[in-house]
């Protein structure tokens, strides 16, 4: 059987990689992106840039030396709607850079934006390191708990 399943992402932010790990944090919510449309978001740079993470109260910046992102594969029970806003037909409102036509505001790299209301995060998903010098695995959700990647 070839089942060809959409793998998710969204940026851990620098507060929640703690309480994520520990499992205090047990839930993903708010803008996620499939993983094959950040394909070039290859660095935090680039990361920042392409998924609009400069927004008000962000922890972020342009310059940081590393980001963790969450990967997991969608599943049929999952939710994921795109945000469209008023000047699209939806109903949809946030602050910027929020753009509200179902892409983020970036310049330079297109990608899909989407959104789900807090789901439990599934077994499976899995924490990856990403610096100047590339990605590497950082931790994986087993369904009960984060273990160091092998």
């Amino acid at each position: 059987m070839n089942e060809r399943r959409t793998q998710m992402q969204k940026v851990v932010p620098p507060r929640l990689l703690v309480p994520y790990l520990s499992g205090k944090r047990t839930v993903i919510s708010g803008y996620v992106y499939r993983v094959q449309d950040c394909a070039r978001l290859t660095t935090p740079r680039t990361l920042f840039l392409g998924l609009d993470l400069s927004f008000e109260g962000s922890e972020l910046s342009a310059d940081v030396p590393e980001l963790y992102v969450m990967r997991w594969y969608a599943r049929d029970v999952d939710t994921y709607a795109v945000p469209y806003g008023p000047h699209m037909g939806g109903d949809w409102s946030d602050a910027p850079p929020f753009a509200g036509n179902g892409f983020t505001t970036s310049r330079e790299h297109v990608v899909p934006q989407f959104h789900t209301a807090p789901m439990p995060i599934p077994a499976g998903a899995e924490i990856v390191h990403v610096s100047g010098e590339g990605e590497r695995p950082f931790a994986v959700y087993d369904g009960l708990t984060w273990r160091p990647a092998a």
